[in-house]
């Protein structure tokens, strides 16, 4: 039987690259969802894809999972229920039709059985009947003047046609499909594609227009290539199955879901360029900025070893005051046990050279790109380096490796007519930070300190609950106490995590004894009790380092900010692993006790001083380091260096290097019942 041309009996028909042929209930489902589905990727000649349609949930579960090609979910659903059958047949793979064709007539459905051979003829096309797939409500016909409608309780589903057989002249080269869909903006973006608008064929029960994807804990762990280590669950599967967990998970979590653009994940090669680009495309409300500049990914490996602190490269951190020629490239730290420490490289050294090629003015960017962000462990590569106060650049060889930078540097105490000021060095939120923060704390505390500053201008973030563990420590018991640390919000249906009591996270005041940490669980803090802290900051400064300042400002504990604008993300995570990547999609954002959790722009400083690199850190003359003890002796900005001057606009913030993992609000993936830490 060759296929049917449109005509005004209701039909569906679908060519499918693999045989979806299997059992269907004998009765329609007089309930459920039928889910649409495209497949762009194996038809590339037919305009817009081919579509398919499927009531069944477990067939639903095989088409997400691959097991039909690389059809994807389009989001759009319609209600099953009425008291008409819908007929569904199906060809197959040879001779053909490879397609679904359903029919709510009762003539064409007995018609079309009554034309079926049995056995399937090897070389004569014909339709074959599966039983009834799920039920509908006809539609009332027009009578004069009046149009189609639909009874009271249903609404109308419009179709659309791909003009496979036109009208006129020859067959199109593309197979047969129908569209079925509830909104007219899409019949008419397939019309825009050569599709004819064929109006409302049937009336489904009214449901919900809201997207209908698949639970992404169904797709979950169905991996191309699966993991061995039975702890991460993998499975076999398929990059249909992979991009339709990414895209569940999305829709699943994300703060600005119903932002989100209409787009196939069969367009993209991998999950991880559908992950890029599935990410609101909204402006922040001054429109200078993307709302979503944070949405990214590691390799699950990766990610672990940077939740224990190591990071890959060579062990310095490289600030680049100007990335176009002249371009200067400076160090802004160095760990002292890393490839760059121990060949004696430390903050302030210029890179002048890359395996031979002119970092200052030359246009070799792949040599300088590799050497400077090597691709694997032991590769080799020169520099020439100006250290500080050098007169003669020397030469250095530096082998990559995994490095594990102290994220508590520095903490020292500097003696003033007025007491001792202690400072802090604090660049990370990682695991080994909490250990690291309590143990200077507590040195401080015992040193007798009478003000804090605390150094946050390399620090993009981390853990939420060692943000919420060092506001504590700064503001004391008394402060801080019934008081919240920070309020997250999810997406509106998320409503029941945004009101749940481990969304309000207080001021943690005892360690958690987390693996990685060199801390005791539920051991007290120590504290100092100021109402008052600086806060050395930059551009780098992010996400959890922000969640610090935002919180003590909550509290009525004065931050003294000194340094230039922050970075501005008010927003945090929950990394999720599948498929050897984890994932890291913005979930929620925060607000501090008062409520306030609108700094997209970032916080502005009270002094703007820019970064000093000829000094080292921690040294009283470092100019953001001076400027602090200068507000703290005097009350007041130096001169030319208050918020409010034209110096705020004109400093020039270096461009930090960093991975995107150093710059981010994550919730910890362990619950400590005795405190709610998540």
């Amino acid at each position: 039987m060759a296929l049917i041309a449109p005509r005004p009996a209701l039909f569906l028909s679908l060519l499918l690259p693999l045989s979806l042929a299997m059992p269907v209930a004998s009765q329609a489902q007089t309930s459920g969802t039928v889910v649409e589905y495209v497949d762009r990727g194996d038809f590339p000649a037919a305009p817009g894809g081919l579509y398919f349609y499927s009531s069944d949930p477990a067939e639903q579960v095989t088409v997400d999972t691959g097991g039909a090609g690389a059809f994807f979910r389009t989001g759009r659903t319609f209600a099953a229920g009425g008291s008409n059958p819908v007929c569904r047949f199906y060809g197959s793979v040879m001779p053909g039709p490879n397609s679904h064709f359903f029919t709510v007539d009762p003539g064409e459905c007995n018609g079309l059985k009554a034309a079926q051979i049995v056995p399937l003829p090897a070389t004569t096309p014909q339709w074959n009947f599966e039983g009834n797939g799920f039920s509908t409500t006809l539609v009332t016909p027009a009578q004069g003047a009046t149009a189609r409608s639909c009874p009271a309780g249903t609404t109308m589903v419009l179709r659309t046609y791909n003009n496979a057989f036109s009208p006129s002249g020859v067959r199109n080269p593309w197979d047969s499909n129908h569209r079925f869909v509830r909104s007219q903006a899409d019949i008419t973006a397939m019309i825009a594609l050569g599709w004819k608008d064929e109006g409302g064929v049937f009336c489904a029960p009214n449901s919900s227009t809201a997207n209908v994807f698949q639970k992404s804990s169904v797709l979950k762990n169905r991996c191309v290539a699966p993991r061995a280590d039975a702890k991460y669950g993998d499975r076999p599967g398929t990059f249909t199955a992979e991009k339709a967990w990414t895209q569940a998970y999305v829709f699943e979590s994300y703060l600005w879901y119903n932002e989100l653009p209409d787009i196939t994940p069969a367009a993209y090669s991998t999950p991880k360029n559908f992950f890029d680009a599935y990410k609101t495309p909204a402006k922040t409300a001054s429109g200078s900025r993307q709302k979503d500049r944070f949405h990214f990914w590691y390799d699950t490996p990766e990610y672990e070893a940077l939740d224990q602190g190591a990071v890959f490269g060579y062990g310095f951190e490289v600030a680049a005051e100007s990335t176009t020629p002249p371009r200067k490239f400076v160090v802004a730290y160095a760990e002292a046990n890393s490839p760059a420490g121990q060949n004696g490289i430390t903050r302030g050294a210029r890179i002048l050279e890359v395996d031979g090629a002119d970092l200052v003015n030359g246009n070799d960017t792949v040599k300088l790109n590799a050497g400077l962000f090597p691709s694997a462990i032991g590769e080799t590569h020169s520099f020439k380096i100006l250290d500080l106060n050098a007169t003669t650049p020397r030469t250095v060889s530096l082998v990559s490796g995994s490095i594990t930078f102290n994220p508590v540097p520095i903490a020292s105490t500097i003696t003033t007519g007025s007491g001792k000021v202690g400072y802090i060095v604090f660049n990370d939120h990682n695991l080994p930070s909490e250990g690291g923060l309590i143990n200077a704390v507590r040195s401080l505390r015992n040193a007798g300190i009478n003000d804090l500053v605390l150094d946050l201008r390399y620090n993009g973030g981390g853990y939420l609950y060692i943000a919420s563990e060092l506001a504590y420590m700064i503001a004391g018991p008394t402060a801080t106490n019934n008081k919240i640390m920070e309020k997250l919000t999810f997406s509106d249906k998320r409503s029941a995590e945004t009101n749940s009591p481990d969304s309000t996270f207080p001021f943690f005041d005892a360690s958690s004894g987390f693996p990685g940490t060199n801390s005791v669980a539920d051991a007290p803090l120590p504290f100092l009790n100021f109402k008052r802290v600086f806060v050395l900051t930059s551009g780098g400064t992010a996400s959890a380092s922000e969640a610090v300042i935002n919180s003590l400002e909550g509290i009525d504990v004065r931050v003294i900010r000194i340094g230039s604008t922050t970075f501005g993300k008010p927003y945090g995570f929950v990394p999720v692993d599948n498929c050897n990547v984890t994932y890291f999609s913005v979930e929620f954002k925060g607000a501090n006790n008062k409520g306030y959790g609108d700094y997209d722009d970032g916080f502005s400083p009270t002094c703007v001083v820019g970064d000093d690199f000829n000094h080292a850190l921690g040294d009283s003359a470092e100019a953001r380091l001076a400027a602090a003890l200068n507000y703290r002796a005097t009350g007041a900005c130096a001169a030319g260096t208050s918020a409010d001057s034209p110096l705020k606009s004109l400093i020039n913030e270096p461009t930090l290097f960093r991975t995107p993992m150093r710059e981010n609000r994550l919730l910890a993936p362990w619950t400590r019942p005795s405190s709610g830490l998540r």
